[in-house]
């Protein structure tokens, strides 16, 4: 069973031009109730080899909300790498985005060699950081080396800026406008660089540019309440947040940047704005890896207030957006286990990206690529099939 499930996204241009777009997931959302009448150590080991992308967000979601449920501290220097590695997953996910997916939408067949370097990025990231496994295990005393973790991010820059960028982190991030993404997309030698102008020069980059609603920072004792309440179910399956559709993606993250906001002045959270947030998250997340290497080992180890003892919550931000786990015990049995997907906020039925691809169904043109090329923008890792009817 593929536990991600997939997306069925019916497209329909009505005779007044307008669009419509209906989206069906099946993803399989009592799949955590196997879970139950199991030790909380076993369920944190079982459920990263559910999925088969964000395995590591998974992981480490599961470990906080149990040790939170337990009242285990998560060690300072275990949580930095368990961050570092979610990063890490992040970073590969992204790229596997680029390499694979993007290379296709341009036509062209994706290089084996590329996807080899970023697939031994993660893994041998892993091994050599985390060579015991133990960083996902409860109350994990692994240390995030310095020595070990530098070269790693010696790689991730390296892969970033040949395969992606085109140019040093340094120079891209400097690019605050469009017309700095235009001078950049001229010498066209990267995927990235190839499939903005693409977008440019077809007219897309507006495209699906309804307006959305940002995941705020969510309380933690309410969202406990909506996880375990007696709707927690239908909130699951379809969650808002103050009674309208959220969504948490790579756009939301970057949203405030200048690059993005400046993409979005001129082109709404249109399909040029997701693309350049998921590039600007590329080049941030080697940066982002090498805070976590530097941070002060006296941290504050991180307390929930207003929750009862026995449960537990972790929110994890992955490739695809935020991930939240809720964990009842009994003991250090598990009662109840909730996850709350990325995918459940971003698809909402009444959505923005609902909305969006209702707009991109009312357009002429090829329908399908550019709704295809925008669910992939929206999030990097779901399965998804396009009908346009």
């Amino acid at each position: 069973m593929n536990m991600e499930g997939r997306l069925t996204i019916d497209l329909e241009r009505g005779p007044d031009g307008a669009g419509r777009a209906t989206i069906v997931s099946s993803r399989p959302l009592g799949v955590v109730r196997a879970l139950v009448g199991r030790p909380a150590n076993d369920a944190v080991k079982t459920l990263p080899l559910l999925f088969n992308v964000c395995g590591l967000a998974q992981g480490a979601a599961a470990a906080q909300a149990c040790e939170r449920a337990l009242g285990v501290e998560t060690e300072p220097d275990a949580g930095r790498l368990r961050q570092f590695l979610v990063c890490m997953e992040m970073l590969r996910e992204h790229l596997v985005r680029v390499v694979l997916d993007w290379q296709r939408f341009l036509g062209s067949e994706p290089r084996s060699e590329s996807m080899l370097r970023v697939m031994r990025l993660c893994t041998g990231a892993r091994r050599r950081l985390d060579p015991g496994a133990a960083a996902f295990d409860i109350g994990a005393g692994v240390a995030c080396d310095r020595d070990r973790t530098m070269p790693v991010i010696g790689e991730a820059v390296e892969l970033v800026e040949e395969l992606v960028l085109g140019e040093p982190i340094g120079v891209w991030s400097e690019r605050g406008v469009v017309g700095d993404l235009e001078r950049w997309c001229e010498t066209g030698t990267t995927a990235a660089q190839k499939l903005v102008s693409m977008v440019l020069d077809r007219g897309w980059a507006s495209a699906g540019g309804a307006a959305v609603n940002f995941l705020p920072a969510l309380s933690e004792t309410e969202l406990a309440e909506r996880l375990f309440g007696a709707e927690s179910g239908a909130f699951v399956a379809a969650p808002t947040w103050n009674g309208v559709p959220q969504e948490t993606s790579a756009l939301s993250r970057q949203a405030a940047g200048p690059l993005v906001g400046d993409v979005v002045r001129s082109h709404g959270h249109g399909l040029l704005a997701r693309v350049v947030a998921r590039l600007v998250e590329i080049a941030r997340l080697p940066g982002m890896m090498s805070d976590l290497v530097d941070a002060d080992e006296d941290d504050e180890v991180h307390v929930v207030d207003g929750i009862p003892q026995g449960r537990g919550l972790a929110q994890v931000e992955a490739a695809r957006g935020r991930l939240v786990h809720g964990v009842e015990l009994n003991g250090d049995v598990v009662h109840r286990y909730a996850i709350l997907a990325p995918t459940e906020w971003n698809f909402h039925a009444e959505g923005g990206a609902a909305r969006g691809l209702a707009d991109i169904a009312g357009l002429e043109g090829d329908v399908r690529a550019l709704a295809a090329l925008f669910v992939s923008s929206v999030d990097p890792c779901v399965g998804y099939e396009v009908r346009v009817h």
